[in-house]
């Protein structure tokens, strides 16, 4: 929308110029005429005029006082000066104030045409400007956000997406380009990758990176890119202003990791630090540090990791099918806190043992998911019921990423198990006891603690489970805590202490003796006649 106005005291020059200037045709929208100041004051007050011609005699207030006070009120204003003396002073005047042109009165209308042409290609350009400058302070308000964009374009696979970021990071100062050596360090917060969980913002944490570089004086020759993919983990780039490398202490990337993690107090971060390689190779290192670095740190351990070399093959503690047979088995009978602590004690052996924990997990988790959907199908579940909205079927496929999530994954389907059990069929006395013990295995279970939980009098339900299963109570739970200890010393790496805790005995030497009694051998014997065998 453009929007002219003309003032002239002479109402025969507002009808010549309304008639002989073609504004329509040169692009105006809107002409006001205005016959004083007032008049031309009020016209501005109440619409965006964009260019005024203003004739300089003019009883009352003359056009030079209103060219002065039009530049106060609108300085974007285009301002003209119409009139019919020559004289030198009005040209300073118009000089001074800072007016587009000066026409002689009268000039004709192809002139007043060709100023008016020269006004609007220069209200273009200042419109331009004015744009240019809101998107400059649009680029500078999200700064982060554009940065982010073109350094992520940098780990394309399409060439001319990397040559347009590099382009583009060039203009903006930053001299990168092909062949030039840089390093990658993967930021990895624990809590920021899942929003409800998440603590602090994208821009805090760009913020705190570029805070925590200056601190540990990762500075000039040393520049810096971050960005952040899409699995929320942040990426720093670093590479030298110089021709020649510079060169990073070890210190430094030391320093870098505790600013930053005091930078964000209620976070944990993981910072893994790549080698310096060549830009063209940037997809590649970045991919090759995030799965051989990275993926392995299942358990989520903060601290600063650095590439060494090339990883080691998965190691195997022990036969993961042979154990898969067991789970099945304990799951069916009800065995489910045995079931737990002995996947327990296979996620921490592997966390100890192998080398590629991320496969090892991924190789568990499938395993464990064909146990749990062979159960559920079994007893005529409907699988597509087993998950909502506090845990979705989505946080299940992904919970072999890490140890707490694998571990919260079994533990859910395993309290599933346990609700389907109890739904399918009204359990008698002596069953739902037998479950209770199970269960409760890592407890000093009592008859009193048995007989409480199915509603019944010691003395009476001492007497029927002697009766409907011709075993003691007492002796049942014992025999039952020693069939589970057999289980974990033969099927998990903990010692025969670690087995006598995890069932409940506190004093070792009971646990030795109730197991040589049922057993002929203690436990340590029983240990050692499976490793000869």
């Amino acid at each position: 929308m453009i929007q002219v106005l003309v003032v002239d005291d002479q109402q025969s020059v507002l009808d010549g110029i309304a008639r002989g200037v073609h504004f329509k045709e040169l692009g105006v929208d809107q002409v006001f005429f205005a016959s004083g100041a007032g008049q031309a004051l009020s016209v501005c007050r109440e619409n965006p005029v964009d260019i005024a011609f203003m004739d300089v005699e003019m009883p009352g207030e003359n056009g030079l006082v209103l060219n002065r006070r039009l530049m106060e009120a609108y300085p974007e204003m285009i301002r003209i000066l119409l009139t019919s003396h020559a004289e030198f002073s009005y040209a300073q005047e118009s000089t001074r104030t800072g007016c587009f042109d000066y026409i002689l009165q009268p000039a004709p209308y192809e002139e007043i045409e060709e100023c008016l042409k020269k006004a609007l290609q220069e209200l273009l350009r200042l419109r331009k400007n004015r744009q240019l400058a809101r998107y400059g302070e649009l680029m500078e308000t999200n700064e982060t956000e554009l940065m982010d964009h073109v350094v992520l374009n940098l780990f394309s696979a399409v060439p001319s997406d990397v040559d347009e970021s590099l382009a583009f990071l060039n203009q903006a100062g930053y001299s990168l380009r092909r062949g030039q050596q840089v390093q990658i360090l993967i930021i990895d917060p624990k809590y920021y990758k899942t929003p409800r969980t998440q603590v602090c913002s994208e821009k805090a944490i760009h913020q705190a990176m570029f805070d925590a570089l200056k601190k540990a004086k990762i500075t000039y020759p040393v520049l810096s890119l971050t960005t952040v993919g899409p699995d929320r983990r942040f990426t720093v780039l670093l590479f030298s202003a110089l021709q020649e490398s510079s060169r990073i202490e070890g210190e430094s990337y030391q320093l870098f990791f505790d600013e930053l993690s005091g930078a964000v107090p209620d976070e944990s971060f993981a910072c893994y630090v790549g080698k310096w390689a060549p830009i063209e190779e940037l997809r590649e290192n970045w991919a090759y540090l995030r799965d051989t670095y990275v993926k392995e740190n299942v358990a989520q351990k903060a601290g600063i990791y650095f590439e060494i070399g090339e990883p080691g093959k998965s190691e195997t503690t022990q036969s993961l099918a042979e154990s898969v047979k067991r789970w099945a088995l304990l799951l069916e009978r009800g065995q489910r806190s045995l079931l737990e602590r002995e996947i327990d004690s296979v996620i921490r052996s592997t966390m100890e043992k192998n080398v590629s924990k991320h496969r090892s997990l991924a190789e568990l988790h499938q395993q464990l998911t064909h146990i749990f959907l062979s159960y559920f199908y079994d007893h005529d579940m409907d699988v597509s019921e087993l998950f909502g909205e506090d845990y979705s079927y989505a946080d299940y496929m992904d919970s072999f990423e890490h140890t707490e999530t694998l571990k919260k994954a079994v533990s859910y389907m395993l309290d599933k198990a346990g609700n389907l059990d109890r739904q399918q069929r009204p359990l008698s006395d002596v069953e739902r006891a037998r479950n209770y013990i199970a269960e409760n295995l890592a407890e000093p279970v009592t008859v009193r603690d048995v007989a409480d939980h199915v509603g019944l009098s010691p003395e009476y339900f001492t007497k029927l489970f002697k009766q409907e299963t011709g075993m003691n109570i007492k002796e049942y739970i014992l025999q039952t805590k020693v069939e589970a200890a057999k289980e974990m010393i033969a099927h998990s790496d903990l010692s025969v202490s670690m087995v006598a805790m995890e069932l409940g005995w506190s004093n070792f030497s009971h646990f030795t003796q109730v197991f040589k009694k049922y057993e002929n051998m203690t436990p340590t014997e029983y240990k050692s006649s499976l490793s000869k065998g």
